[in-house]
């Protein structure tokens, strides 16, 4: 059969001429690491001695693993081996902590958004052993994230293997289960974002239906462009993601050229062209890109080449949080070539140790997540872990680091988040509040005591 000759999902299943396809591109010109200070070079080194030293100590290798990773994700993909090397050890020795899995199960997607199926295995058993044998049709949101990579890591993993039509069919299977999600959540715009974003990577990697998937891609991303003020509040955070809604829109102005609609691309180009404040890295590339996109318009209508939209590869997990860093532009396809350097930065710059989140070594995970609803979680994790998994005279305070305080704060967190106090100057959403509303009423009382 024709699709057992396709290579499924990883470069040889772009459009032909996508630049991912060109070993050539030196890599000083499309990616450069966030460099890091001595005394963050020291920090780390110590823990990776540290870990080196006891290959048995799961604190040790989690503390390092994390460490690492968090650096990754701010911009230094140098590390990311290292942080791989000791986050897997850590797993090795502890198979069911669900903070770690849950980590590593969202660092193995730096290899899944770009094709490289090296560690799907690996992905597929962390999430495995996070998820259990959960149906999907009844996950919470978070949980159903992790199942959606969980899903890509099969997929990835039968490509390895050669199977491509069971990789072809646990494709279809998860647009299914995506499509069903939406219908069924249709006011849930994040997981709106979710879908469109696997359907452009597809769009991109599978030689099949690529323009049936660019336009459900666009169709997703069209409602969230449309209702982004929905969006939750902690995703749009001009702090911690100060970049997000430039990244989505990039993809969708790119998804309006691939279908030719020339009218909607122009206007967003041009939107994405003038750089906001607050000032990034990333706006700017995003900005020099959509210029790029306005002088060579009509060489790009109707261009698969697009697809996935840039950055497609390791970036992708990176450029929503990033201030200083740059966003690399080996998946990029440009009729310009456009090199790093050709785009002086003025961006704000903000060193790696003080970006918002979690500190080195301590993820912004709930400790028992599982206790509460998903939404519930995720509020607290996307908009009170700066400070309250963090900061130690606010944790000294209200630590929400672990479920059962949380639980036993329920009444507390209900007033001030209706109040409006919380978190601070910005406070949430109408609907982010009835849903902490909702939660902290339904509790049993002898929950609030256990």
């Amino acid at each position: 059969m024709l699709a057992c000759a396709l290579v499924l999902l990883g470069c040889q299943g772009k459009v032909r001429g996508h630049p991912s396809d060109d070993a050539k591109r030196p890599d000083q010109h499309t990616r450069r690491d966030l460099d890091l200070s001595a005394d963050q070079e020291a920090l780390l080194a110590e823990l990776a001695a540290r870990a080196d030293a006891q290959p048995d100590n799961f604190e040790a290798l989690a503390q390092s693993g994390l460490a690492h990773m968090n650096f990754t994700l701010a911009g230094v993909l140098r590390l990311r081996d290292r942080a791989e090397q000791d986050l897997e050890a850590a797993f090795a020795l502890n198979p069911n902590d669900a903070e770690l899995n849950r980590s590593l199960g969202r660092f193995y997607n730096l290899r899944a958004v770009a094709g490289d199926d090296s560690k799907a295995q690996m992905q597929v058993r962390v999430y495995a052993a996070l998820l259990g044998d959960a149906d999907p049709r009844t996950m919470d949101d978070a949980s159903f994230v992790a199942y959606s990579f969980y899903m890509l890591g099969r997929i990835l993993s039968e490509k390895t293997n050669g199977n491509k039509l069971a990789a072809l069919r646990k494709v279809g299977q998860l647009e299914a289960q995506l499509a069903a999600r939406v219908q069924a959540q249709p006011d849930n715009i994040e997981l709106r974002a979710l879908a469109g974003n696997f359907a452009f990577f597809f769009a991109g990697n599978i030689p099949l239906e690529r323009e049936r998937r660019v336009l459900e891609a666009v169709a997703y991303f069209e409602v969230l462009r449309a209702r982004w003020s929905e969006l939750r509040a902690g995703a749009k955070d001009p702090t911690h993601c100060p970049n997000t809604w430039e990244n989505f829109m990039f993809e969708l102005a790119e998804g309006y050229m691939v279908l030719e609609r020339q009218s909607e691309a122009r206007e967003l180009y041009a939107e994405l062209a003038v750089i906001h404040e607050p000032r990034t890295r990333a706006k700017e590339l995003i900005a020099h890109v959509a210029s790029e996109r306005l002088r060579n318009f009509d060489a790009y209508v109707g261009e698969m080449r697009l697809m996935p939209p840039w950055p497609s590869d390791v970036s992708n997990c990176v450029v929503c949080h990033a201030w200083s860093s740059d966003v690399g532009l080996e998946s990029l396809y440009a009729v310009e070539e456009i090199r790093l350097s050709d785009v002086p930065s003025q961006a704000q710059y903000q060193p790696v140790a003080s970006l918002p989140g979690p500190p080195v070594g301590k993820p912004s995970v709930i400790a028992g997540r599982e206790r509460l609803p998903g939404d519930v979680a995720s509020l607290i994790e996307g908009n009170c872990a700066p400070c309250h998994f963090t900061r130690a005279d606010v944790t000294q305070l209200l630590d929400l680091s672990d479920a059962k305080e949380i639980e036993r704060n329920a009444a507390r967190i209900d007033a001030r988040v209706g109040a409006g106090e919380m978190p601070p100057k910005r406070g949430l959403e109408p609907d982010e509040r009835a849903v902490i509303r909702a939660w902290a009423v339904g509790l049993e009382p002898n929950t609030l005591q256990e």
